[in-house]
Formats: structure tokens, C-alpha cells, sequence
């Protein structure tokens, strides 16, 4: 298994979920009350799932330089 790969296709996916974002966030200075509080609460979401993108690829970089050591 390579998880180097497997690291970059979650940083990958990490930099789209920022480009999602933005583009929300320009969305939010034109929108009312109630659009607002749904791209916020999108955004929040959004930005949770980044998060969960960058610890899982920093993990399998982990896992790789585990795996390069024990070789």
C-alpha cells in the first residue's frame, strides 16, 4: 500500500474542500440573514471535513515513514 499516495489524494481533496470554501465565503457578502446562517453553518462543516482531510493525510505520512523504517 502506498500511502504516501494515499496521503497526497487527501491533501488533494483538503485544497479543494479550501477552494469550496472561499467560494462560499464570497457567496456570504451578498447573501441575507437567512442565506448567511446556511453558508455559514456550510462553511463549518466544510471546514471540519478539511480537518479531517489534513489529520488523516498527516497520519499516513506517519505510516509510510513507519513502514520506510522497518524496511
Amino acid at each position: 500500500m502506498d500511502y504516501v499516495k494515499w496521503s497526497d489524494e487527501y491533501m488533494q481533496q483538503a485544497r479543494n474542500l479550501l477552494t469550496v470554501i472561499e467560494k462560499k465565503k464570497k457567496l456570504l457578502r451578498n447573501a441575507n440573514a437567512d442565506e448567511q446562517h446556511s453558508l455559514n453553518a456550510d462553511i463549518i462543516q466544510l471546514r471540519n471535513i478539511y480537518y479531517e482531510c489534513m489529520l488523516t493525510a498527516k497520519h499516513l505520512l506517519e505510516r509510510a515513514g513507519v513502514m520506510d523504517n522497518a524496511a
